[in-house]
């Protein structure tokens, strides 16, 4: 009899993880237009994993798999220069997939690092399964082009940002970045992510990211307490040279 109970309650739990992998993945963007077959060989050859805060979920250079969406916690991709100093390419949040367009690239291989920087839940998604239901499914093909236009068109802007402005102004533009023309003041941001990582993100020193800070502080447009920053006055932020 209790045999019989932890084999059931062994199914009802595998009953529930996949439950939860395909609500997750029906709700992404990317896997919406699926067809049931489509999305029933989608989710038998995907699995939930969980990363633990500080650990990598893979290297640069390491045979490339899978793609990932991630359903709780942050990760951040990142390179490494040379002499060995860390370049952070992007911060991955609850909600995303990420690795996707390492599937159409020569070589097979992840071109970052990937580090979670608090506990993660994903679902790995195998990239060869998702190519052939793309052979199959022409919405699904415009969709992942949409995807990377979106993020191609995302690398022009930090490069601009990168080339004309200064520190000073990335930091300012990455505090505006979820500003509205509705988000009234004061508007409370609360960080999950390292100064440091957000720094090399946007390619700052640390205690130059943390004197900027310091100044706007001063200037009365934003208060910082630990990882919440209030923006005190959105307007003068915007209008900030």
């Amino acid at each position: 009899m209790l045999l019989y109970q932890e084999l059931n309650q062994l199914v009802i739990d595998l009953y529930q993880v996949l439950s939860k992998t395909m609500e997750s993945l029906r709700k992404n963007l990317l896997f919406s237009t699926l067809d049931q077959q489509q999305f029933n060989t989608l989710v038998e050859h995907s699995s939930r994993l969980q990363v633990s805060d500080g650990e990598h979920l893979f290297h640069q250079k390491e045979a490339a798999n899978y793609f990932f969406l991630l359903e709780t916690g942050n990760i951040k991709l990142y390179r490494l220069s040379p002499s060995g100093e860390e370049k952070v390419i992007e911060l991955i949040h609850q909600g995303q997939t990420f690795a996707e367009a390492v599937m159409f690239m020569q070589g097979g291989t992840y071109p970052v690092n990937a580090q979670a920087l608090s506990d993660c839940q994903l679902i790995r998604i195998h990239m060869k399964t998702f190519l052939k239901i793309l052979e199959d499914s022409t919405d699904n093909c415009l969709k992942i082009l949409a995807l990377m236009s979106q993020r191609l068109h995302g690398a022009i802007q930090e490069i601009d940002q990168l080339s004309l402005q200064n520190a000073k102004m990335r930091i300012i533009q990455f505090l505006l970045r979820d500003v509205t023309a509705d988000t009234s003041t004061p508007h409370i941001l609360k960080w999950t992510t390292p100064k440091a990582t957000l720094a090399s993100r946007l390619s700052v020193r640390p205690e130059t990211f943390s004197r900027t800070l310091q100044q706007l502080s001063q200037s009365g447009l934003i208060q910082v307490k630990g990882s919440t920053i209030t923006l005190l006055d959105i307007d003068a932020l915007r209008q900030y040279r």
